[in-house]
């Protein structure tokens, strides 16, 4: 598979263990693979790169500072903007792996809610029971970590009561996948990794669109219905922090995977024992609690950027 430079568009900031062989792995695409022709492009202006230094003057350097983007391509710096000018044609940029890694079989696991999708499914459903603005307020304050995850929750589900079991179908129906979602998933299962998702949100909503991308694993939180109406309660269980984090190991051992080989991604505070757990955290257009934790954080319009970061090779590439 071929990305573009529209698809892969993003901001990515670095920490952690990974730091090093992620760096090279992102930047490495620009020495390693087409210099010549990202050269070119970078010298007709239609591509702009530019790294951030992690230090304390935070000086900027642009790929338009070098002759050759090989030796721009081997600073070992903290942050990548990498974007397209609108009026440039599109622009074809293939990206490898660590040898080393070729060949392991993953369990990659995303979060819903503004990961997997773009919206908050307890917020649409607040919005029927006319309580959106309260809920989209503790909603921000429990993915900072302001507030407890589970106490949050049924804060949140309580306002739903009463509402008819048919809001489940129209809400359905207004949920989007992020951009990049679907072949990001297509992706993956092409290559014979396993895909799971675990939500704070409500299995409800996610079923058919677990179904329908064919995720190997799914976990959500349940809602109360009887007589055709929300109780306002939860069934089960409650998928919180640390829910996630034991989905992660359930999942990875159902797959047959070590937990090295495991991907996480997610956006909350709710997802931090996850990332934590995980072979790699990837925190995506994340609260800045995550990020602090994640050992990337990617900051994009489009889901299928993790590619890049979890080292796909050319074999692995051609294959899909």
């Amino acid at each position: 598979m071929t990305l573009t430079l529209p698809t892969v568009s993003a901001s990515i900031t670095l920490s952690g263990k990974f730091q090093h062989g992620i760096t090279h792995n992102i930047l490495g695409h620009l020495n390693t693979l087409e210099v010549s022709e990202v050269t070119e492009k970078v010298s007709a202006g239609e591509i702009s790169i530019t790294v951030l230094l992690n230090n304390s003057t935070k000086e900027v350097k642009s790929s338009d500072h070098y002759a050759l983007l090989k030796d721009f391509a081997q600073l070992s710096h903290l942050a990548l903007d990498c974007s397209e000018i609108d009026t440039a044609p599109m622009h074809r940029i293939r990206v490898q792996r660590d040898q080393g890694s070729e060949g392991n079989k993953r369990l990659i696991l995303l979060d819903v809610d503004s990961t997997l999708i773009q919206q908050e499914v307890i917020e649409l459903l607040a919005n029927k029971a006319g309580a959106g603005a309260e809920v989209a307020e503790i909603t921000t304050a429990a993915m900072s970590g302001k507030l407890d995850f589970a106490a949050a929750l049924h804060a949140r589900v309580k306002l739903l009561n009463g509402l008819p079991e048919s809001v489940l179908d129209e809400v359905r129906n207004e949920v989007s996948l992020t951009p990049g979602a679907r072949e990001l998933v297509n992706a993956l299962k092409q290559l014979n990794h396993c895909v799971g998702i675990v939500s704070g949100g409500f299995i409800d909503v996610i079923s058919p669109l677990a179904t329908e991308l064919q995720i190997d694993y799914v976990r959500a939180n349940k809602l109360e219905v009887k007589d055709g109406k929300l109780t306002g309660g939860l069934e089960g269980p409650i998928i919180d922090r640390a829910g996630k984090a034991q989905s992660l190991f359930d999942f990875a051992k159902n797959c047959g995977v070590d937990i090295a080989d495991t991907v996480a991604v997610g956006d909350g505070a709710n997802d931090i024992d996850m990332l934590k757990s995980a072979g790699l955290g990837i925190a995506f257009n994340a609260k800045p609690i995550l990020q602090s934790v994640a050992d990337i954080s990617l900051n994009s319009t489009h889901l299928d950027t993790v590619l890049f970061l979890i080292g796909l090779s050319k074999k692995d590439l051609a294959a899909i």
